[in-house]
């Protein structure tokens, strides 16, 4: 293998981070979700400070208990309607850059997440790392080895 063995989250996250505002509604998260083919959002406060993450599973809960209700013709409306701050949990897990990979995908595994936010000293919002940054990892080191 030419390059380094990554040895930290900040080896394979993702820096460029899609993230949603508190006023936004669930039906703006969604769009986002299509749109970039992923499933999970940090959610940002007015400061930019992290306050939670919005995930493919709640929005989808929400949609089935809308449609339960009203129906499916009007679901992007209703969406539109729930801010994201209404179906946020109270607390968000995070690391750091300078987590140990193994560190992380434990904690990934242990708390059944399919993505953490990344976030430095102060806090702030630094990337994303998933399950499938992992899987990417694996395959990279297979294929290197089999080389």
């Amino acid at each position: 293998m030419s390059q380094a063995l990554p040895q930290r989250v900040a080896d394979i996250m993702i820096r460029d981070v899609l993230t949603l505002r508190l006023d936004q509604s669930l039906h703006d998260g969604n769009e986002a979700m299509r749109e970039h083919k992923i499933r999970h959002l940090p959610v940002l406060d007015a400061q930019d400070r992290l306050v939670g993450m919005l995930n493919q599973k709640v929005v989808l809960r929400e949609a089935l208990q809308i449609t339960n209700v009203y129906g499916s013709k009007r679901l992007s409306h209703h969406l539109a309607l729930i801010p994201v701050e209404e179906v946020l949990s109270g607390e968000v897990l995070t690391l750091t850059p300078e987590t140990p990979l193994a560190e992380a995908g434990r904690t990934l595994l242990d708390n059944r997440h399919g993505a953490m936010p990344v976030v430095d000293g102060d806090g702030r919002l630094v990337g994303i790392v998933s399950s499938v940054d992992f899987v990417h990892l694996a395959v990279r080191l297979l294929e290197a080895d089999a080389v």
